[in-house]
């Protein structure tokens, strides 16, 4: 027994207390970890407060662009947005017709062309050319030809004899020997002219001598 004593080593409590003290946990390690939690809260909490002031000015841009609308309730704005819209789609389609009659070309032996203004023409390009536009009650109406006496007057009577009454004109010369006449006139109740008939009676009365 006294052999076994004297051979066992002094320092091995000492080692056993080191093996301890290796396995025990520092509290500073779940603190750090608990930070990170209240971190990652706040930062959601954060990111939500964003969200929802992002949300409100949009709704405040959309209100401001309804005519005549005060309330600001989300509800409210959300209904009469899809109100206005479909008004403004309503007003397209109505508008999209209107260019279409406007643009009507009324076709016969003779053809009617649409040039990139949107003016009609004759097919047939030698002088004297002439142009029509309708808006509507609308019309008009550029001539250019070569220059002669009394042009004017007779385009002027021609529109008359046809219930066209004239707005405005104007005469400009181009070049030395053509005219550039632009007119602007309104239908009358008797009018019942299509454009593409307009333009070649335009044109007849022009080349009539």
């Amino acid at each position: 027994m006294e052999e076994s004593g004297e051979n066992w080593p002094s320092d091995s409590y000492l080692e056993v207390g080191d093996d301890v003290d290796d396995l025990c946990f520092d509290d500073g390690e779940f603190a750090s970890e608990d930070d990170e939690v209240d971190s990652f809260s706040e930062m959601r909490k954060i990111h939500r407060k964003q969200r929802q002031q992002e949300l409100t000015e949009r709704f405040l841009a959309l209100s401001a662009t309804i005519p005549g609308f005060e309330k600001m309730d989300k509800t409210s704005i959300l209904d009469k947005a899809s109100n206005y819209v479909t008004q403004l789609e309503q007003r397209v389609r109505e508008l999209e017709q209107e260019v279409q009659s406007s643009n009507v070309c009324v076709t016969s032996s003779s053809s009617c062309e649409v040039n990139s203004n949107g003016y009609y023409h004759g097919s047939n390009q030698i002088l004297p050319e002439v142009k029509v536009k309708v808006s509507q009650k609308d019309v008009l109406i550029i001539v250019h030809c070569d220059k002669q006496k009394g042009i004017m007057l007779k385009i002027l009577s021609v529109l008359e004899s046809i219930n066209l009454s004239v707005v405005n004109s104007s005469v400009l010369r181009f070049g030395k020997s053509k005219l550039e006449i632009t007119i602007v006139a309104q239908m009358g109740e008797g009018y019942k002219m299509g454009v593409d008939e307009l333009v070649k009676t335009l044109r007849l009365a022009i080349l009539t001598q």
